[in-house]
């Protein structure tokens, strides 16, 4: 049985001076830690597949918006706007975020100083308010704004971009040897594009998501694969999802109902994420329930 990881966002060598190799044995060790725990064997390493687009996407995405988010990052509400339709998914994304955080739309305002537009979500400002209130969340600051930058972005809305990560994603995905899929942040929206553009998926006994963005709202309208209603990865008989609900990248668990037909996904909302955004994908395949959803498929 092959096992296929697939990483999730911020894994280029360029700006964030990731390994592919390292990042290969860093989840590899991961999930021995968690085997382990539950006396199970360890697969060979030969069926260890972990294709690497991280630097592809930071390529693509480099020259496109980088500038511009930085700019925010830096000026604040002094930056160029971004384009209406960027604007909107980050606002949506932000204030979602800030709602499951227990900030009210009253907080904002305060903090904007400044009346908020239609019901407080129309207004730029409002949205460098939000991000200033999430700022003093323990753990949620950084988590919230990598969420917001380029490579997810891009990847949902620029066609070339997404193209050439699915490439590389499916190109290693075996198309007829029995393999489970385990996928991590953007990983997640990643592997579910390519499951539900393959017509043959029989082959896949099981896709594992952790920390996954797929249960945001922001980002479930914008996936490409097909067209509303969505629907689960028809073919793969099982489909697991876990997640700290601490993790702000995993701000709600896959819902069953809206991604229509089977399989119908099983959400364990109890992993203990130790790592300071309660995202990191170690401490996701050490937990003992991640460990066993894969070893019942070994």
């Amino acid at each position: 049985m092959k096992i296929v990881f697939i990483h999730g966002r911020s894994q280029d060598q360029s700006q964030h001076h990731k390994d592919p190799v390292k990042l290969k044995k860093d989840w590899t060790e991961a999930m021995l830690i968690g085997l382990k725990k539950i006396g199970s064997k360890s697969p060979q390493s030969s069926d260890i597949l972990f294709p690497y687009y991280g630097e592809q996407l930071f390529k693509d995405t480099e020259e496109i918006t980088q500038k511009r988010f930085h700019e925010l990052l830096d000026k604040g509400v002094n930056a160029p706007l971004p384009g209406s339709e960027e604007e909107q998914f980050i606002r949506e994304l932000v204030f979602e975020i800030a709602a499951r955080q227990g900030i009210s739309h009253q907080q904002i305002a305060e903090e904007t100083t400044g009346e908020l537009v239609d019901k407080g979500i129309q207004n730029w400002r409002s949205v460098l308010a939000a991000l200033r209130l999430l700022d003093h969340v323990p753990s949620i600051a950084s988590a919230s704004i990598e969420l917001i930058t380029r490579d997810v972005w891009c990847y949902l809305t620029n066609a070339g971009a997404r193209r050439t990560v699915n490439s590389i994603v499916d190109d290693a995905i075996p198309k007829t040897e029995p393999c489970i899929i385990v996928a991590h942040s953007l990983g997640t929206i990643v592997a579910y594009n390519v499951l539900m553009d393959r017509h043959d998926r029989s082959n896949i006994r099981k896709l594992i998501t952790v920390g996954s963005p797929l249960g945001i709202e922001a980002v479930l309208q914008r996936l490409p694969s097909d067209s509303p209603p969505r629907k689960a990865p028809a073919g793969v008989p099982y489909w697991f999802n876990a997640r700290d609900e601490r993790d702000v990248v995993a701000l709600y668990e896959i819902p069953a109902a809206r991604y229509h037909g089977s399989p119908i996904v099983t959400n364990y909302n109890s992993v203990r994420n130790t790592s300071n955004n309660r995202h990191g994908i170690r401490e996701y395949l050490m937990d003992p329930v991640v460990a066993k959803a894969i070893y019942d498929e070994l």
